[in-house]
């Protein structure tokens, strides 16, 4: 994944930032694919994500026509390759910023929530 330097979205509990997917075993193509990577600080806050997404067989709890599905997951505990990672990544020109341990992935809609909110004047 290559990210973007800062985050599109901050919160208590998380960050979120656009990034490309370049590709690898899970993708047959070498197109980059825009995706957004939402970064969790507490396992707490990532089971619950989780748990909202996903049926207790891992299926998808609700229909891509009406919340976007989750890509691919992260768990530095159980993924050595993602930790070094987390551990590594720096946005340009900055001294250290480590990522948090969990991290869920999803396509990059063309809004955010807010700026489709916004436009609808919800």
């Amino acid at each position: 994944y290559d990210l973007e330097d800062h985050p599109k979205y901050e919160s208590p509990t998380c960050k979120i930032y656009n990034a490309l997917d370049l590709g690898g075993s899970h993708q047959a193509t070498s197109i980059p694919k825009p995706v957004v990577m939402k970064f969790i600080d507490k396992e707490e806050h990532f089971v619950n994500e989780m748990q909202a997404r996903r049926n207790d067989d891992g299926s998808p709890r609700f229909s891509a026509e009406f919340v976007t599905p989750d890509l691919d997951s992260y768990r530095a505990d159980r993924d050595i390759g993602y930790a070094n990672g987390c551990k590594r990544w720096k946005p340009h020109g900055a001294d250290a910023n480590l990522l948090p341990d969990y991290c869920v992935v999803m396509d990059r809609g063309e809004r955010s929530l807010m700026q489709a909110m916004n436009a609808e004047n919800l």
